[in-house]
């Protein structure tokens, strides 16, 4: 517990917590790269699933790289948010959680990104989604949804 608690005591986690703009900052910043990561992984979890069939998915799979950002936004502001309250949270249920489906969901977006471009041309000519695709689009609905919602339970639980 050395590390979370020098962490909590820096200056920067004391920024965070005591000024008019870290907080909200953060916390701002962190459900802008939500927004971005959460709403291009249910883009293209949707056109797996056969919607927006016109959309091809070399286009969706373009998308991909800006979730990374969001991804790494969300990364930087959730350390930033984390560091307040280390101790705390280290022992969260719902933050537990939370990081576990978010690195599901990581991975399963590196492993749908490499399924796609392997198989889009073989996809596209189908009149039904892929087993597979149908596969990794709910696991990705899953993996996404539970960390949105055990995110927002970490503030009240």
């Amino acid at each position: 517990m050395g590390l979370l608690s020098w962490l909590e005591s820096t200056a920067y986690s004391d920024w965070i917590l005591t000024s008019y703009t870290g907080w909200p900052l953060m916390l701002s910043a962190h459900a802008i790269g939500l927004a971005i990561i959460v709403g291009i992984v249910f883009s293209l979890n949707l056109r797996m699933l056969g919607l927006y069939s016109a959309i091809p998915f070399s286009a969706m799979c373009r998308f991909v790289s800006v979730a990374w950002i969001g991804l790494f936004i969300n990364l930087f502001t959730g350390l930033s948010l984390f560091m307040t309250q280390a101790t705390t949270y280290i022992t969260s249920f719902p933050f537990l959680v939370k990081i576990t489906f978010i690195i599901l969901g990581c991975v399963n977006l590196h492993y749908t990104r490499k399924i796609i471009v392997r198989e889009a041309e073989g996809w596209e000519s189908l009149s039904r989604p892929a087993p597979l695709a149908v596969g990794l689009a709910a696991s990705s609905f899953v993996f996404w949804t539970v960390a949105v919602v055990t995110g927002r339970l970490i503030a009240y639980l």
